[in-house]
Formats: structure tokens, sequence, C-alpha cells
């Protein structure tokens, strides 16, 4: 669904039938102004990266044994914590699959009390943050992204909205930081709804994990070229963050024979490995998930506007990688969250350079449990 639509439509609501279809009535049309970002005095520009939290409400099923969903939680929200206080960034941005939205128990409350949950350790420090969706953000399709986004955009510190203009998905939208001075647009980021399946006419899920559609690519296209013209004629240096990864990520991997160490093995046979002549870094505990049509269109197309340094995904829990894949940087994230796989929750955190925007550091981090038995 398209987000302009849902939002007229929300717009229109009146507060007895917003009730009588149990969803809370907090979304006001009113102006908000979104937190500004710059450059530090230092030149220096710090985010970090969080994805796949999965969080629910442990209280939300009456008949659920709540030892292991409680602990889960506990778990998550530390590695939020703890990220959130070892790195000081000046942006956090949640990378999808920031809640379970396949738990039958969730009701619009829930959702509202499950991500009021996971920013909080945000919101008490007044950090700006902003978030893309999931595969499983709204797969239960009565708690869509539009209703998360009004959600999010409760929040003074929160930069986002239900999306830049007409398209499929809820929050594509780009992110202006600005440099140190405040005089100019330094570095752009843009945020990418990836959906969730592809469908059939009937709107019945096929399988695989879907991408983004042409409307999307068609807005990419022209904002890159203003910003690029607003730019003196110059691409604007961007990261982009979204869920689901491209499938050039293969291109980074090496085909090798079986029983080679660590070698992962696709379903039809083939086992691969890390390219270290691409790979910087990395772990791959599980091959990536990209679409499933193996469409490159998207990674064309930032060849094409030669805007992006770096895009930057979550979706496959255990792998935590950066591939120079023909001079862009394909970024991979630990899953944060103890509600679904992986060992250990983690995060990492960018650093952009204003005096150097074509190169950036970062670092992974796997924070620690605080309980003692394992979940």
């Amino acid at each position: 669904m398209k987000s302009k639509v849902l939002k007229h439509m929300l717009r229109m609501m009146t507060l007895p039938f917003a009730a009588a279809c149990g969803m809370p009535t907090f979304y006001k049309n009113d102006a908000r102004k979104a937190p500004e970002l710059k450059f530090g005095d230092d030149g220096k520009f710090k985010i970090l990266h969080i994805t796949d939290i999965h969080e629910v409400d442990p209280e939300m099923d009456d008949d659920e044994n709540f030892e292991v969903p409680r602990d889960c939680s506990v778990e998550t929200v530390n590695v939020i914590e703890k990220s959130v206080e070892m790195t000081q960034p000046d942006l956090v941005v949640f990378g999808g699959d920031n809640i379970s939205g396949y738990w039958q128990e969730f009701d619009y409350e829930y959702v509202q009390k499950t991500i009021d949950k996971i920013t909080l350790p945000i919101r008490k420090r007044n950090i700006p943050f902003a978030i893309v969706f999931g595969n499983h953000d709204s797969e239960i399709q009565k708690f869509f992204r539009e209703f998360q986004m009004l959600c999010y955009m409760r929040y003074e510190n929160f930069i986002g909205t239900l999306n830049a203009e007409e398209m499929h998905g809820c929050g594509n939208q780009n992110i202006i930081i600005k440099s140190s001075d405040g005089k100019k647009a330094a570095f752009n980021l843009w945020l990418m709804d990836s959906n969730d399946y592809p469908r059939d006419e009937n709107g019945n899920k096929t399988p695989g994990y879907d991408c983004l559609h042409k409307d999307q690519l068609d807005w990419y296209e022209r904002t890159a070229e203003k910003l690029k013209a607003e730019n003196g004629g110059e691409p604007l240096p961007s990261m982009l963050f979204q869920h689901i990864p491209v499938y050039q990520e293969f291109d980074g991997l090496k085909k090798v024979s079986e029983g080679t160490p660590g070698a992962l093995k696709d379903s039809q046979g083939n086992y691969y490995i890390l390219n270290e002549e691409m790979c910087e870094s990395g772990v791959m505990g599980e091959l990536p998930s990209p679409p499933e049509n193996k469409d490159r269109t998207q990674f064309d197309l930032w060849k094409k506007h030669g805007d992006i340094v770096a895009a930057v995904f979550g979706h496959d829990h255990v792998n935590n990688f950066i591939m120079n894949i023909d001079g862009i940087k394909l970024v991979q994230t630990f899953g944060a969250g103890y509600h679904t796989y992986g060992e250990k929750g983690g995060s990492r955190l960018i650093i952009l350079n204003e005096n150097d925007p074509w190169n950036f550091e970062t670092e992974s981090y796997q924070i620690p449990r605080i309980t003692t038995t394992k979940l």
C-alpha cells in the first residue's frame, strides 16, 4: 500500500471511528520540527546502527510461560542501552525488524508499548534517531508500517515521515547532515523501505523476500540528481540504510569445495566463504538473503549516480562484514535482539568525516549478557 493514501485516511479518522477499530488516537496533523543534524566541531559525525531488535512485550499473552520471553526482553533492551552508552552517537538508526510483527498476540496497545520500550534508551538521552522497516515489522497486516511510523513520530527526537512522496513502502526519505559551520549540506543519508515479501495478483505471499519497487528507485534517482545540482554538479556523498541486502553481496563470496572451513551451502549444493580479496573484515554465519528475484537494479543505479559511499543492512542476524563491490561498501551488522536466532546481540558504530566524506570508520560490538542463564 502506498503511504500517501493511508496518510489521508488517518487524517480523516474521527475519534469514535478510531476508537471502534481499537486504534489509539494520538495522531495529530501538527507540523513537527525534526532535529537538525550537522558535523561536530571536530569534523566527525557518529551513527549507531542497531538492527533486528525483534522486540515483543512478554506480558501480552496470559497463557505464556514468561520466564524466557522476559529474559530475552531484558537482554535485548540491554543491548540497546549499552550500545548507546558506549558509543555516544549523534544519530541512531534502527535497521528494521524492530518489533516481531508476527506475534499473534500483538494489538495496537502492545505495538505502541513495545516501540516505547526499544526507544527509551535513546529518548532519555535526547539523541536523534531514525528507522527503516524490515520484513517482519508488519507481518500481521493490521499492524501496518504506517501505524508504527505514527508511533515513532510522537517523539521529539525522531527524524521520519510516512514517505517523502507517494511511493511503495513507508519511511522512504533522505536526511541531510550539514557541515560543522551549518552553512551547507555536507553528507546525505538514504532511508529506504525494502518492503517484505513478493506477492501475487491476489496479494498472497510468494517465496523469498521483496526489493525496492520502481517508484522508489525513481524517487531515489530524482532526489540524487537534485542533490547533485545543489552540490555544484558533484554527487553529494551518501550512505544508505535498508533492511534486506542487495543481491550483489553474493559477488563478495568465493565458491569453494565441500569441507572448506567455514563454508556455507546454498540450496543448489554450492559452498561459499567470504572472498578475502573483497572483504575488509567480517563474519558470515549464514548466506546472504537478498530478494528472491536476484534483481541488481538498485545497486546499478547507485553506480550510475555515484553518490553511495556505503549501504548498510540488517536482516541476516549472524552476518557482520564489510565488502567492497565496485567501490561501494556493503555493510552488514549483527542482530541486536534475543527473541530470535543469533548467539549475542550486537550493534555497529559508523564515524563519518566531514573532511574525507568518501571514507568512514566503523566498529562493531557484541554486548555481553547480563543474565547468568543462557537464553
